[in-house]
């Protein structure tokens, strides 16, 4: 980084130490770290006994924080990093965030329920994604593996996103917003609670951006920018009703992305290259809640996704790249705790694929390049013991056994002891083991440009060792600590194969990775609220540093309450050089949103994305073979509106 950054980093890392000049209240860390988590477990269980290392965001401190996304509300976590392609945004953990990988590592869950689709594996967390910040309670991100409850992709960590309920946002709010690159926004959501004890929250949010201007001198255009070819529109829509021991879930979302960076070789600074990206998913649970010493819950859902890519090339030729799916999903659980100390839960979670749908083809004169019907079809069987073993000491035991199609039956196992000097302090220790079984698109596409099929890939299987600490150090600081090590065999990669553009996924040799976040923060009255977060990682393969990983992160956020209904948060992070084509150097980005709530039943706020306008880049992938790196998001102002009734 230059000087100017440099200035930026310390400068931020000064505001998030500032010493409180608030009193906290007496109980509000205490209550924070004796809350209760839901993901690393899938079921409600104390933060500080939850079998792993688990960071947590919610609803007050991000709306303080003027997100709008659920990737807004992950990147204040700590050890989490994006790329953004100018197609898609990929979430990177712990150093492995290869270009061009799907986000298939990572799961990503709705009230613990997995929502990665069945072609791709993957969950994307922008607006690929059908809910928005404001819909949710709270994320939690689990550290490390999590095979052992979750099957498959938990192997980097699981994030779970737990939805408002219509008591938690009573009445209707109406929002809008306009911003630099011509965005506009209108979100709307309704809660409420019936007279029978029914509970409501119902969302939609319509999102449309003309996108920048960009400046791409490697595509060979007069003055090196791409003008007018990166917008996009979002539609999404959410609704939950809980009524007694039953609950009904409806998302659904679609995204139009124009694509300004001419991927696949297709024509440079031409409008026409689009995705189209659709996912809906319904779901229906029973939890009939503690009944003696026994629990018991059932959840099915039904989804389906889609794809619709749209390429131009000279001469007018347009190719189209489709894949649609359709799955069902069944998860049962028993808990038990008639046994002394002790609590024992059975599951049992299926996925049936029936088709997936991969097609490629020219339009006119029409070619048809590929169309392949594949199905996928998996089975998971699982227990856990969380075991007390005296006031001080609990041991964590679990094993899952899946079977899935065309793969051996794969077991993971994880174990973590506890240990509770306090009670406001927990040491961990945590092993576990995880696989990813390569998707669909990995083993099956083949498009004769980009990708080449490989049916023989197998398995990426990941083993891990962890120790955290979390301590409440008085009534107004806690400290949180977590150290690893991760070894992944087996890691699947796109090969290019010979000199040509084209690649084929394939199974390379063993990743290395170590490192730890630590993380500070204080909580005062009125909201005061400070955090500062580090992650120092390596991840190596054959003795050579991974592409698009850096070997450092920091993070920080403050939210300070300022004259009577005035507020200020402001968030920022700073992050090493990482290597792609080129070396892509390190950046400090800063993020403000100045808020008024003193007019009644309405909130105006003033958000600006990257405040010192910084210029930095993102490693570009196989797809955007033409560039060496991809620019970001320069500086932007965003006013929003809410009405409250």
């Amino acid at each position: 980084m230059n000087k100017r950054r440099q200035r930026w980093a310390v400068g931020l890392l000064g505001v998030a130490l500032l010493p409180a000049a608030w009193a906290a209240d007496d109980d509000s860390l205490e209550a924070l770290l004796q809350r209760e988590v839901q993901g690393p477990s899938r079921y409600a269980q104390s933060l500080l006994d939850a079998p792993a290392a688990v960071s947590v965001i919610g609803r007050r401190e991000s709306a303080l924080l003027g997100h709008a996304t659920v990737a807004d509300m992950m990147a204040r976590l700590p050890g989490i990093y994006f790329s953004h392609s100018r197609q898609y945004i990929s979430v990177g953990m712990r150093g492995l965030n290869r270009p061009g990988d799907y986000n298939a590592r990572l799961l990503m869950a709705i009230d613990g329920f997995r929502s990665n689709d069945a072609t791709y594996d993957q969950a994307l967390p922008e607006y690929e994604f059908p809910l928005v910040a404001e819909w949710i309670k709270r994320v939690e991100l689990v550290h490390g593996p999590s095979s052992s409850v979750y099957g498959g992709n938990a192997l980097l960590g699981v994030v779970n996103l737990v939805t408002q309920d219509g008591a938690d946002a009573p009445g209707l709010r109406l929002q809008g917003s306009l911003g630099s690159f011509g965005s506009r926004r209108a979100m709307l959501q309704y809660g409420g609670v019936d007279a029978g004890g029914g509970d409501l929250f119902v969302g939609a949010n319509f999102q449309r951006s003309d996108g920048e201007d960009l400046e791409l001198p490697e595509l060979g255009l007069p003055g090196g920018r791409v003008s007018g070819l990166d917008g996009m529109r979002h539609a999404s829509l959410f609704a939950k009703y809980r009524r007694g021991d039953w609950r009904a879930t409806l998302s659904a979302m679609q995204r139009d992305k124009d694509v300004p960076t001419a991927p696949y070789g297709t024509q440079p600074g031409v409008a026409g290259t689009r995705y189209r990206d659709r996912y809906a998913h319904v779901e229906l649970s029973y939890d009939e809640g503690w009944r003696d010493a026994l629990r018991r819950s059932l959840r099915v859902g039904l989804a389906q996704s889609s794809f619709d890519g749209r390429y131009v090339y000279d001469q007018g030729l347009i190719n189209r790249d489709q894949a649609a799916a359709r799955w069902g999903s069944v998860d049962a659980r028993l808990q038990w705790k008639g046994w002394l100390n002790h609590d024992l839960m059975l599951g049992l979670d299926a996925r049936t694929v029936p088709g997936v749908h991969q097609r490629n083809f020219d339009e006119q004169p029409f070619a048809s390049v590929l169309d392949s019907r594949e199905s996928s079809h998996s089975l998971g069987l699982y227990a856990q013991d969380q075991w007390r073993l005296s006031e001080s000491w609990q041991l964590t035991a679990g094993l899952r056994l899946d079977a899935i199609k065309d793969f051996r039956a794969e077991w993971s196992p994880r174990l973590a002891l506890v240990y509770r000097p306090r009670p406001e302090e927990s040491i961990k220790l945590m092993l576990g083991r995880s696989f990813r079984a390569p998707n669909l698109a990995e083993r099956f596409y083949a498009d004769g440009v980009s990708q080449q099929a490989n049916t023989g890939l197998l398995p990426e299987r990941l083993q891990t060792m962890e120790l955290a600490w979390e301590r409440s150090l008085d009534a107004q600081t806690a400290l949180s600590f977590n150290l690893y090590q991760t070894r992944l065999l087996g890691m699947i990669e796109i090969v290019p194969i010979d000199d040509t553009s084209l690649g084929r996924y394939e199974n390379l040799s063993r990743v290395a990775t170590r490192g730890f976040d630590l993380g500070v923060e204080q909580r005062g009255r009125s909201d005061f609220h400070w955090r500062i977060d580090l992650s120092l990682m390596q991840a190596r393969s054959a003795g050579q540093r991974l592409s698009n990983s850096p070997s450092w992160l920091l993070k920080g956020h403050l939210i300070l309450p300022l004259a009577a209904h005035w507020s200020l948060g402001l968030e920022g992070q700073a992050m090493g050089a990482r290597e792609g084509r080129v070396r892509v150097p390190g950046h400090v980005l800063v993020n403000g949103l100045l808020r008024f709530t003193g007019w009644q039943g309405q909130v105006l706020g003033l958000r600006v994305r990257n405040l010192g306008d910084a210029r930095y880049w993102d490693p570009a992938g196989p797809e955007n073979e033409a560039l060496q790196r991809v620019p970001q998001a320069r500086r932007s102002l965003q006013l929003d509106w809410q009405l409250a009734f």
